[in-house]
């Protein structure tokens, strides 16, 4: 199809797409020839048509351009019809996808209270720990005294014990010595009773 004349009142975008060729911008980057401004919106015709003309690759233009009339009706058809049938289950989609996000938003509300409940259990925990943790360490402490007055109990019954065997032993002593000296005492007394006799012996020759 020969390429449509330019005309005084084409458009910036009209000039744009009726001026290109392949071989001599081809590998040019894409540029948007919209007249649209920033504050434009799609309630208007105008800002509409103008996006809608210029959305398109200058490349993908010219090969439109290039079908015939049964071609573009043909894909037309095809396309349109694609797209309502695309868009109807978008439509079903995004209702079950709603209905989904309710039931999401419901289950996050449930997690982030159970987030919570976790967050107060666990500063709970922490406190009781820490009671836990004192009251363990005054146990131990008390362990410890407990455990030192034992010991010193042990130490005393100890030295007890070997006081009692070293008085054993000085008991075993004395009554060993006490018994030596009632022997000696006896004989001595034996002794005694022996120079008499030799005395009295004596005196009567």
């Amino acid at each position: 199809m020969p390429q449509a004349p330019i005309g005084p009142k084409d458009t910036f975008g009209d000039i744009y797409y009726k001026t290109y060729t392949k071989e001599a911008r081809g590998d040019a980057p894409q540029q948007a020839v919209w007249g649209l401004k920033q504050k434009d919106t799609f309630v208007e015709f105008g800002a509409c048509r103008d996006w809608y003309l210029g959305s398109f690759r200058l490349e993908e233009v010219k090969g439109q351009r290039a079908r015939t009339h049964e071609g573009l009706y043909r894909a037309y058809i095809v396309g349109e019809t694609n797209t309502r049938a695309a868009n109807h289950q978008i439509v079903r989609e995004w209702r079950t996808m709603c209905k989904e996000r309710a039931d999401w938003e419901k289950y996050r509300e449930h997690l982030l209270k159970q987030v919570q409940d976790f967050e107060q259990m666990k500063n709970a925990f922490a406190e009781e720990k820490a009671t836990f943790e004192v009251e363990k360490k005054s146990e131990e402490w008390g362990r410890e005294g407990l455990k030192s007055k034992l010991q010193a109990a042990e130490e005393l019954l100890s030295k007890e014990r070997e006081w009692k065997k070293v008085c054993e032993k000085d008991n075993q002593r004395m009554y060993a010595a006490r018994s030596k000296v009632t022997d000696l005492e006896a004989q001595i007394a034996t002794l005694k009773g022996k120079v008499e006799e030799v005395q009295a012996d004596k005196g009567l020759s």
